[in-house]
């Protein structure tokens, strides 16, 4: 008997409460921070030669000549000092008012006076990532990690970036500096399991979702995530409770339940699966939610208590492929049984949906297979 094959939305984005752990450790910032001022006293030096070039004169319509005033060097400095600590606080509360405008000016005008202030650098990142900018966003956290390696704002900033851009690789190596920086950072640690499952490196994604359940045992994304690398080792009974865990602490727990019904499938326990789906119809119906309690109620041989659930799918949303695919594949399974007739309604029911499935989603082999296996 076909059994339906469906693909299930799975789109979470994780957000977590990090704890503000500000120890550094004191070599790495020193060797981070003595190379950047390297570079900065090689500028300092440029402009000094510079500054004692000798200058034009100004000359008027008398025989006296003035001259022209020499511009004042950039500072640089890797620390604020006290007045732009707190202009860098007037451009943060304008940011938390989404007065991008304003914030950035701020920052600019700070980095006119001095090139190598590593905050300002991170906060127009920061601005930055805000707007949807990435590309820049990216290049002015990584001019601040250049500055400062240590920096934790600019090192995470810049690996949450590069994760968006789809760099993954690049991304480890920015949330690994800022691990150094904070290895008890909750956010920075969710991080890393999920580039390194993003990765293929499963193994190494558990050890970091696992210190992120130790560390804040209240987070549900640190439990969601370890669930999706359990998972992904086969350890399916780990990521159940996992999931079982994270839904309860979740608010809505839709995506989250979604996962869970998978996985009591992967472990063959259909009625879990099931009472699961039916739930999660109640409190939050979706042709996904009704989808896979069809298709849970199917490996249990409900066929119609399965058909109905999959029509219901439809009725949401008339695209929605798998629950095509449900119904359709139902139909056919039942036309087979009733001895294949030609001219069966069954068999031109199957036909209708899978074809409509095919619409909707053509990238489909096995159903394509069936269509053509059977002639429909």
């Amino acid at each position: 008997m076909h059994s339906p094959r469906s693909l299930t939305p799975r789109s979470i984005t994780p957000s977590a409460t990090s704890p503000r752990d500000r120890s550094m450790q004191h070599s790495a910032k020193h060797f981070g921070r003595s190379f950047a001022i390297v570079g900065a006293l090689g500028l300092a030096s440029a402009l000094a030669l510079s500054a004692c070039a000798p200058k034009p004169t100004a000359r008027s319509g008398s025989t006296e000549s003035r001259a022209a005033s020499p511009r004042q060097a950039p500072t640089l400095r890797l620390e604020p000092n006290a007045a732009e600590e707190e202009r860098l606080a007037i451009a943060s509360e304008a940011a938390a008012s989404a007065d991008y405008a304003t914030a950035l000016r701020i920052f600019r005008d700070l980095l006119a006076e001095n090139p190598t202030l590593v905050d300002a650098h991170a906060g127009m990142g920061s601005v930055l990532e805000e707007q949807g900018e990435l590309e820049l966003a990216e290049s002015s956290y990584a001019r601040a990690t250049r500055l400062d390696p240590t920096n934790f704002m600019a090192a995470s900033g810049h690996g949450r970036v590069l994760e968006a851009l789809g760099q993954f690789k690049l991304a480890v190596r920015a949330v690994q500096r800022a691990l150094v920086a904070r290895p008890a950072d909750v956010d920075a640690n969710l991080a890393m399991a999920r580039l390194l499952l993003a990765t293929g490196q499963a193994e190494g994604s558990i050890a970091f979702a696992e210190r992120a359940t130790r560390l804040a045992p209240d987070n549900g994304f640190a439990h969601l995530a370890l669930a999706r690398a359990y998972s992904r080792v086969g350890r399916g009974r780990d990521a159940i409770r996992q999931y079982e865990t994270a839904v309860e602490l979740i608010d809505p727990p839709a995506d989250v339940m979604l996962a869970l019904i998978n996985a009591y499938g992967e472990e063959k326990r259909f009625q879990e699966a099931a009472n699961a789906a039916e739930a999660l119809t109640r409190t939050s119906p979706s042709a996904a939610a009704f989808e896979r309690h069809g298709w849970a109620l199917f490996r249990l041989g409900d066929f119609d208590g399965s058909d109905r659930a999959y029509r219901m799918a439809i009725e949401l949303d008339p695209a929605y492929w798998p629950a095509l695919n449900g119904v359709g594949v139902n139909a056919l399974n039942l036309w087979i049984k009733n001895g294949r007739d030609a001219k069966d309604p069954l068999r031109d029911e199957a036909r209708l949906m899978l074809q409509r499935s095919m619409r909707a989603n053509p990238d489909q082999p096995k159903v394509a297979g069936l269509l053509l296996k059977y002639r429909l």
